[in-house]
Parts: C-alpha cells; structure tokens; sequence
C-alpha cells in the first residue's frame, strides 16, 4: 500500500497505451461527452429533452456551490517542496529507499496553473453528491468524468493545495454516492448522472430501467481511479470494496473482452466496446479487479498508415478516432510501458512536424467545446485523412480546435527539449486572462472556452505527475502482477 497521497514513496512504472474508440452518435443532440462505445445508428432518435441541452448552459457560468464545513472552515497550508521530500524519505516505502525520486519544485507558471485549475474544482464541486459537473453549468457526469473527478482531487492533496482531511471527505462522500445510486437494470451505472442527486439523467432515466445503458470503457477508466484510490486512501477500500461487489461488473466482460449496453428506441444492444486504445487502457481498469480481459490486447483489427512519412497504428473497424488523450493518460496514470500499441513517441513527433510545416503549434485532442457540436475528435486520422476533426458522428468540424490546453501540457511534462517547452508556455498564455483553465484554441485563433473536468483534472495530474519526479499513480508491484498474467499483450512484433 502507498499510504496517503501528500507521501511520495515509490518509483512508479507501467503498463499499456491507448488510442480511440467511440460509437456512433445523435449528431442532432449537443452534447459535451464523447461516444468511446460502438453502437447501431438509430433510424428516430428521440428529441432531447430541453433540460439537458448544453448549450445555453456553457456560456452563462452558475453560482459557485457551497462546499462542505470542512472546507470552509479550513485554511490550507500549501506545504513546500523541502518539506515533502522529508515526509516522502521518512516514509514507508513498497520500493527500496534507493529508489527515493526527490520531488521537483513546480514553476511559478505552473503552480499558477495549478490554483486555476483548482478553482475550477471548488466551484462546480456538489455538496450533496460529492460529484463535480462534468462541464461548467451542466449538471451531469459519466463515469469517465468521476474517474477525473476522483484523479484530481488526489492530485490538489498531492501538490499541496487542499488538505488531507478535506479530500477524504470530499472522496468518501462520492464513493458513497457511487454505492447507492441507482444502476441501470440493477446491474452497473448508468452512462450519465445528476451531480445533485445521483440519480440518472439522460435518456430513459425516468424509466424502470434507470437509464440507456453502461458504458464499459467509462467504467473501466473509472476502476483504475478506484484501485489507486485503495491504494493512496487505505481507509476507503472497504468502501470501494462494497461498490464493486454491488455493481455487476462481470456484465461488462464477455469473450475476455468490454461489451456495453445501449437501449434505443429498437431495443437494448449489447456488444463489444472499444477501439485501439481505449480499450486497452479501460480492460486494464478490469483487469486489477480480477477479470480476464486478454483479448482485448490481441493485435488484431489495427493497421498502420502512413500520416506524412511517419507511421501510425489505427483501427481499422468503424469509427476509428484517433486522439493523443488515451496515449497522455496511460503514462500520467500508468507509466512508461513499450509494447505494440504505444505511440506515445511517434505522437509527439507528428506534432513536432506539424510545426514545422506549419509554423503554428498543433496539438490535438478529444474535447469539449463552447459551439456546435458541442464534442469533436480531434483526430491524427480518420477514414484516410489525417488531422481532421470530426463530431462524434464523425461530421467534418468546420472550425476547429488546433491546440488543446489539457494534451500540450501532459505533453510538456512527459517529455523534456524546446518543443515541450513551448507546449506549456503556450498553456499559460491561453489561460492568463481565465479563473479556470479553458479547453483550448480553435483553428480561427479564439479560445474554447467549455470549461471542464477532463481539461483541469489532466492539468492538475500533469503537474503531479512532474512534481513527482515524472512517476505515474500505480505502483509497480501491480503492473509487474498483471504482466505476469499475460494481460498487456505479449509480443511487440
């Protein structure tokens, strides 16, 4: 066990990458989230309901909600870098006292960074779920969202900006609210929930059935958050421990692989989830709970094309999306694992490139966005173009994002020359002028300005993740646990 979060103890190194996998969407409806499933196009989509549309909702900001008495009652103290590194070589370690990484003091720029981000976090925070709005304004989250949401708040611990005993009240309250509230067909959650009441939203949530389905990915993402959460906050595992017994999760795994469910207007549908990267990372998620998920990790169903000279991994089923965000996560999260699916590196150069050629900073991304269509894959390629971004009904995006905030800095902390650099300088010059940290820059050079949970929790990772000395969240002793079990997909050939 790691103990609390504030003590780094542990070299940290891991397991697989990722790319993009989605489904099939009501390209009518806006909407702010992703589709990371595959499922049938439904031939009468039903009218949204007005109450969740988004976008009247980006653009008016809401009251900043009331935290909890503990926090307004507490003064953090942001503790100093010299003052971390001697609890963090005091401490009880599963890694030898030779492996002590001292910890790296953030910039000025970056704690700067930081405190926006944070902001963010207090202000769309819900007292009565303990579940922060996935989008500024829009009272809703995936389970995708509540595993950024659970990321983030042990990271603001971590970099010293809220207090341990404030973070455990805020996660114990959004674990008990992830045991009791009501799944879809008493079997696993919903792909969408209320923020201020737990209950689901979202299409059919007033229904019997609770809702339109589960997303495995979403949930799978949402595992490995709950995995290290037993690992940094011991005290909450018999929590976690309920919640995975109460929720079906074996529903989500068929022929070692994810399967989802979504119900339309035709009936329920059922099948695999998933697409090169996605997949693997949120099998992952599966796999520390125990299930077998190999197949998920077979090469198969990918190619590779040729994206200006530089060869790339895609999957070759339908609706490939293709963004940096699983790849970014799997090392803030996971760490440095080589095997056939990780194109981290190869990434990093395409964008390199795309400067040069250029002269404008490129980095792309999933994200939400303030304008129709409310969601767009920013994609390295798709359906034989490369650098398109699409909608999640795979629609052409007339203006697009070109740099993504959340991306170029996970970017810049992963990887150190003059590149990185400017990645991040040109983070902190999109966000000068902001409370919180904005999505990103669109193609006609304005700001995105959806604010959101996935865009400040990378933040916040990222710059735990350099504070630690560029170590990820999962100890090593359980990668080396699940490599042992063939689960990362064997062979780099």
């Amino acid at each position: 066990m790691m103990g609390q979060i504030g003590v780094w103890s542990n070299r940290i190194g891991i397991i697989f990458s990722l790319l993009a996998t989605m489904v099939f969407a009501d390209t009518d409806s806006p909407s702010f989230y992703g589709k990371r499933a595959v499922a049938p196009i439904e031939n009468a989509p039903e009218s949204p309901v007005l109450t969740f549309q988004r976008r009247s909702i980006v653009i008016t900001p809401t009251q900043d909600p009331m935290l909890s008495e503990v926090a307004i009652k507490e003064s953090v103290k942001t503790a100093t870098i010299s003052e971390l590194n001697a609890k963090h070589s005091s401490s009880n370690s599963i890694e030898s006292s030779t492996d002590f990484l001292p910890l790296i003091e953030l910039s000025r720029n970056e704690k700067l960074l930081a405190k926006k981000a944070h902001y963010y976090f207090e202000r769309n925070w819900n007292k009565s779920t303990g579940f922060t709005d996935s989008v500024q304004g829009y009272h809703h989250v995936t389970m995708w969202d509540v595993g950024s949401d659970i990321s983030a708040q042990l990271s603001l611990e971590g970099l010293g900006l809220q207090s341990i005993e404030l973070t455990n009240t805020k996660l114990e309250r959004l674990l008990n609210t992830l045991l009791t509230m009501p799944l879809y067909q008493n079997k696993l959650p919903n792909r969408e929930y209320n923020t201020k009441t737990g209950k689901p939203s979202g299409r059919y949530s007033k229904t019997n059935n609770n809702g339109n389905g589960w997303s495995a990915l979403d949930i799978g993402r949402l595992l490995i958050w709950l995995h290290i959460l037993t690992q940094e906050k011991p005290q909450l595992a018999p929590l976690v421990n309920d919640i995975t017994i109460a929720w079906s999760l074996a529903s989500a795994v068929h022929d070692k692989t994810l399967y989802g469910t979504k119900l339309g207007s035709k009936g329920e549908y059922y099948r695999q989830e998933g697409r090169l990267g996605y997949l693997q990372y949120a099998a992952f998620g599966f796999s520390l709970f125990g299930f077998d998920v190999s197949a998920s990790y077979e090469k198969k169903d990918v190619t590779q094309v040729n994206i200006e000279g530089i060869l790339f991994y895609i999957d070759d089923r339908n609706m490939p999306f293709s963004t940096p965000d699983p790849y970014v996560l799997t090392r803030l999260e996971l760490g440095d694992f080589t095997q056939w699916w990780e194109q981290l590196d190869t990434i990093y150069l395409l964008h390199k490139q795309k400067e040069k050629q250029t002269k404008r900073v490129w980095v792309f991304a999933e994200d939400a966005m303030n304008r129709t269509p409310w969601f767009a894959y920013n994609n390295l390629f798709f359906y034989g173009k490369s650098w398109l971004s699409t909608s999640s009904g795979g629609k052409p995006v007339e203006v697009f994002q070109t740099f993504s905030n959340k991306v170029a800095l996970g970017l810049s902390v992963i990887y150190d020359d003059d590149y990185s650099k400017r990645l991040s300088e040109r983070v902190v010059s999109n966000s000068l002028s902001y409370r919180s940290i904005p999505t990103g820059v669109y193609s006609d050079r304005s700001i995105n300005t959806a604010y959101n949970i996935n865009t400040n929790s990378m933040i916040l990772s990222s710059l735990l993740y350099k504070m630690r000395n560029r170590t990820a969240m999962l100890p090593t002793s359980i990668i080396r646990h699940n490599e042992s079990k063939d689960l990362v997909g064997g062979s780099n050939e």
